[in-house]
Formats: C-alpha cells, sequence, structure tokens
C-alpha cells in the first residue's frame, strides 16, 4: 500500500485528545435526594477529587477512536495495487545502432536482442508496441496482437548509425493504452539513458574493438591527400593491417600500430584527379561495421555562374577550388538557373530566385537583411569555428577598407566587427552567403583564408559538402528541379520531392557510396560510419527496475472505502449512545439527557 499524502497522518494525533476528553469530569449540581442507594456509580465517582478520573471501558470511546482513525487514514489518500482484468500493455524498445551489429554475443547482439524480445511478447498477456530507436526513432506498430508484434520484430535489422535512445525512451514512457500507463522495456548495449520503471535488458560482453574514425580527402598544393584515421576503442594496444585503395587500384598497404583508446592519422597521397577511395583494416574483432571508410576524390565539378561586376581573382580562386566556371550572364532569373551556385558580384539588389547563392558585396531584397550605408574600416571582431563555411577560416590579419553596413533579421552571423561582416541564410527555398564587402575593397584574395572560405562556401552551398557520418540528415537545395533520384550503397534508388526548395533525407542510415541525380547533373558522396559507435564497450544501467510482472496491476485508491467505514462506524456510535439515554427507546428520541446530579457527601 502507498500513500499519496503521508503528511496527513500528523492528524492521528487527535486520538489521545479524544481519550483525554473521556478522563474529564462532567459539571456536576448539589442536588438532595432522600436515598442514595440508586447513585452509588455517582457516589464512587466523588471519591477521587482530581479534575480527571480514571479510563473505563466504553466501546463508545473504541468506536470513536476507530472513527478518527480511519478518517485520518482516508485523507492520507492511501492506494493498493491489484492485479488488473487483463494484460497490461507493453512497449519494446529495439536499439538499432551499429554497435548492435557487434559478434561477441551469437550469432550479434542484435540477434540476442532480438530473441529477448520475442521471448518477452510469449510472456506477457496484454498488447504489444515495438519502437525503432534508431537515428530517427518512431513506432514501427501501434498496439497490436503478440503475432503482429513478433512480425514487427523480424522486420527490424540494425543501421549504420547511432541509436537516439534517450528520445525513444521518452516516447515509449509516455505512450497509453487504454487510459493506463504501460510496461517499457528496452533491448539494447549501452544502457546510459536510465528512467526509472523502464527494465533495460543489456547485451553485450566486451569493449576489444578497432575501427576507422573518418576518411578525408583535402586539396593540397601537391595534389590531393586523403587522412585515414583509425581508433582503439579497447583497453590493449592493437596491430591491424591497413589498405587504401583509389577505383580497385591499391595505394597503400601496412600495418597501423594503435595504442588502447588512442587514434592515428594516416596520410595518402592521391595522384588520380577523380575516384572513390576506400580504406579497409583487418582487426579481426567483433564489430565489423567500422572497418570500411570511403572518400569521393575529384568529383563532378560544381557548375558555378558569375554575374556581376568581372572580378579576376574571384574567378581564377573559383577554378582553383575545382569549381566549373559558367560564362558570366546578367542576374536574371532564366539565365541563372542551370547552375548548382550563381555568384553575385556587387550587383544591385535584386529579388533571387529559389537557389543558391554566393552575394560578394551585394544583397537582394527578399532576403532578411538590410543594408544602412557603408562602415569604413571595420575591424573583424569574431568569427565562428563550428558553422562549415568557416572551418579552418582564420580572419584574424583580414584588412577590409569599406563594408556594407548590413543588419540582419534572421540568418546566422559568421562573421562581424561593429556590423555583420560574412552572413548566411538557408530557407524559403533559397541557400545565400553573403560577403559585405567586395574583393577589392579588402585583401581578402591575398588571404590563405580565401581558397578555403571559398571552397567550403560552394560545398555548403550546393549541399554536398564534408564527409557525411551514418545518421546524419541530407539537404540539398532543390534549385529548379522538383524531383530528384537517391541511390543508397546497395543500388537501390529513392525519389525524393522537393519541398520548400529542399530535398531532405532525415537520417542517412548506410555507410558507402550514395549517387543523387538532379536532372542531367550526378553528384557523389560518401558516408562513413560515426566513430562514436565503435566504442562497443556494454554500459549496464547504476539501476534499473525490477523485471517486468507476467500479469498487469491497476491502483486502487482506498479514500471512498475508508470514508464509508468511517460513516458506518459513525452510525453505530450514535446508535449505542441513543440506547444508553435514561428511558430512550430506538423508536422515539425525548430530547436531551437532564444534568446528572452530584451527591453530596455528609
Amino acid at each position: 500500500m502507498t500513500l499519496g499524502l503521508p503528511a496527513a497522518l500528523w492528524l492521528l494525533a487527535v486520538l489521545p485528545v479524544i481519550v483525554l476528553l473521556y478522563m474529564l469530569r462532567a459539571r456536576r449540581h448539589d442536588v438532595r435526594m432522600s436515598s442514595v442507594l440508586l447513585w452509588q456509580r455517582a457516589r464512587q465517582d466523588l471519591l477521587v477529587h482530581l479534575p480527571v478520573r480514571r479510563l473505563e471501558r466504553s466501546l463508545l470511546l473504541v468506536l470513536q477512536l476507530l472513527t478518527a482513525a480511519v478518517v485520518v487514514l482516508a485523507l492520507a489518500r492511501p492506494q493498493v495495487v491489484l492485479p488488473a482484468a487483463g494484460g497490461l500493455a507493453t512497449v519494446l524498445v529495439m536499439d538499432t545502432s551499429a554497435s548492435m551489429q557487434a559478434t561477441d554475443v551469437a550469432p550479434s547482439r542484435f540477434e540476442a536482442a532480438r530473441a529477448a524480445a520475442v521471448a518477452e511478447v510469449a510472456r506477457g498477456a496484454g498488447p504489444v508496441m515495438v519502437v525503432d530507436a534508431g537515428p530517427q526513432p518512431h513506432a514501427v506498430t501501434g498496439f497490436v496482437d503478440h503475432g503482429t508484434a513478433r512480425a514487427a520484430l523480424l522486420r527490424l535489422h540494425p543501421t549504420d548509425a547511432p541509436a537516439r535512445l534517450e528520445q525513444a525512451v521518452t516516447m515509449a514512457v509516455a505512450q497509453r493504452a487504454g487510459g493506463r500507463g504501460v510496461r517499457v522495456v528496452v533491448f539494447t548495449d549501452r544502457g546510459t539513458a536510465v528512467v526509472p520503471g523502464v527494465q533495460y535488458s543489456i547485451v553485450g560482453q566486451t569493449d576489444r574493438n578497432v575501427g576507422l574514425a573518418g576518411v578525408r580527402a583535402d586539396r593540397a598544393a601537391e595534389g590531393t591527400v586523403a587522412i585515414v584515421r583509425v581508433h582503439n576503442a579497447g583497453t590493449q594496444a592493437e596491430r591491424v593491417p591497413l589498405t587504401v585503395s583509389m577505383d580497385d587500384q591499391v595505394l597503400l598497404e601496412r600495418t597501423v600500430e594503435v595504442p588502447a583508446g588512442a587514434t592515428v592519422a594516416v596520410p595518402v597521397r592521391v595522384a588520380a584527379a577523380e575516384g572513390i577511395l576506400r580504406a579497409h583494416i583487418i582487426p579481426h574483432d567483433p564489430l565489423a561495421a567500422d572497418d570500411t571508410g570511403y572518400a569521393v576524390i575529384g568529383s563532378v565539378p560544381l557548375r558555378v555562374r558569375v554575374a556581376g561586376e568581372p572580378d579576376r581573382a574571384l574567378d581564377e580562386a573559383l577554378r582553383a577550388v575545382g569549381a566549373s566556371v559558367l560564362p558570366r550572364v546578367t542576374p536574371a532569373a532564366q539565365a541563372m538557373a542551370p547552375s548548382d551556385v550563381v555568384v553575385l558580384n556587387r550587383t544591385p539588389p535584386t529579388e533571387l530566385p529559389p537557389g543558391n547563392y554566393l552575394l560578394v558585396g551585394a544583397t537582394a531584397t527578399n532576403l532578411p537583411l538590410t543594408v544602412d550605408g557603408t562602415v569604413r574600416t571595420p575591424q573583424v571582431l569574431r568569427w565562428s569555428r563550428t558553422h562549415p563555411v568557416m572551418r579552418y577560416v582564420d580572419l584574424r590579419d583580414l584588412t577590409i577598407a569599406s563594408a556594407l553596413a548590413l543588419r540582419a533579421r534572421g540568418g546566422e552571423v559568421l562573421a562581424e566587427g561593429e556590423v555583420p561582416l560574412i552572413w548566411a541564410y538557408d530557407g524559403a527555398g533559397i541557400r545565400a552567403i553573403v560577403l559585405g564587402f567586395g574583393l577589392p575593397e579588402s585583401d581578402l584574395p591575398l588571404q590563405i583564408a580565401f581558397p578555403i572560405f571559398l571552397n567550403n562556401a560552394l560545398a555548403w552551398l550546393s549541399g554536398t559538402g564534408g564527409a557525411f557520418e551514418a545518421g546524419d540528415p541530407l539537404v540539398v537545395p532543390a534549385g529548379p528541379h522538383p524531383d530528384a533520384v537517391l541511390i543508397d550503397p546497395a543500388g537501390n534508388p529513392t525519389v525524393l520531392q522537393a519541398r520548400d526548395g529542399e530535398f531532405v533525407v532525415p537520417a542517412l542510415e548506410r555507410a558507402g557510396i550514395y549517387t543523387l541525380r538532379l536532372g542531367d547533373h550526378t553528384r557523389r558522396f560518401a558516408v562513413n560510419p560515426a566513430p562514436a559507435e565503435s566504442e562497443i564497450a556494454p554500459i549496464r544501467p547504476a539501476s534499473s527496475a525490477p523485471g517486468p510482472s507476467d500479469r498487469a496491476e491497476r491502483p486502487v485508491d482506498l479514500a471512498g472505502i475508508l470514508l464509508g467505514a468511517a460513516l458506518v462506524l459513525l452510525m453505530v456510535e450514535w446508535a449505542l449512545w441513543l440506547r444508553g439515554l435514561p428511558g430512550a427507546e430506538m423508536t422515539r428520541f425525548r430530547g436531551p439527557p437532564r444534568i446528572r446530579p452530584s451527591v453530596a457527601r455528609r
């Protein structure tokens, strides 16, 4: 039994008060009587002259004490748990992250978890809901029968992405079936999201694993250099064979020594202009999902169209970062359409159609940005280190003669002094970066940061920049294309429809090479396993709920029952009191009793 308001038990202090009232003497008046034979009881009561008398046995007192105790207990709102008429609903949360592919538990962690979940379904008596705790947690079924739940469990498969376990558990706990709460059972190898009342079934035995923490290709003055990062998640040093190939041509074969808990970066020079770089290790550990990584080298150049004032430094920088610069045009919507990115160089304010834009010393009428004149010799005081456009960009030595006095009403300021100097916007089908000054008004073209900034900006604007990790969303500006085709690493095509000027995939669940077809233009990009999934050490929660019962239970509030019992006791006490009145009958009440006379001693 549990109490909803245990503080109410302090009211039990009224019981001694009731007893004390019984012990107090009644006020008496002296009355002369001819005989005291009928008043022996009153005579005995006068033997003691104290204000209280000896407590005598009284059924009325017992009933009054019971009534008061029952009322106080009812105020404490007691509840008891009784078996429910039907089975309690159960929510099964399945971890489908990459680490669940580990084979330290035969045949794999996920298969062992699935077998335990199927057994849990067989033990239960109520309906079952299955929740997929993947990169995008969702309910696979509603509350269904056992056969449908088992079929849903058999359809689940682990991904190459991390799991959002806390979000999935929160969603499961919030479920209600028939107005009642549910049992939640989580099958995972990482019981970090401990929630009271939730049972965790942990699978996994070892932490030994060596995986690729990333594969990245960067352009350098002497050519393309790929960086392969190998991570050891175990507690002992490992030696693993590493093979790096380009379109089946081996570029590097060596054995890498990785200390316990450390990451080793291996540089690889790539002579080929373009292709698919593949890195593979053979660590002989339980997890194979993180043994292979990819990078796209020299993918199809972005089609960049420049409009506005000619600028030789800008054109040369665009070609240096691998862009295909289309013939220069006027800033008209029909002329800017057939391109991936449009660069507007010091053009008058114009309305931008949906697309991707780099505005240099220019603005647009339909961006949440206004210009209040110009600012002379602004200083760069701070800039973002986390936005993809500003990665590895150092502006500390930048000198600007004059800049537009920008006032942003949205978007994100990437660099600023007294006014925003670099600003990014993504919305309403438009992805834009505004450089608040022209290149001739600064020494940016002479800075090492310029080609880095330009390469990052084109990659972010086109939606193809950077390395993707499994579980990351894919957001690509649609431009004039109403639809696109995404081909996953297994060769399965998916048709994407443009919404608000973008193609969106909530999560890329598989590692490998993806191909995106936009009209007659094709882009390839690599997706690698998330480095966090290489940490496969099973984590058991510090505390967990007890094992779920095979039958459902329901709480029953006893306050109403106790109040009813108190009323019955009060009626019984009242009836007994009436019977004890002198000459009283149960069918008639003759008024209040007269004052009890006292007997004077002589």
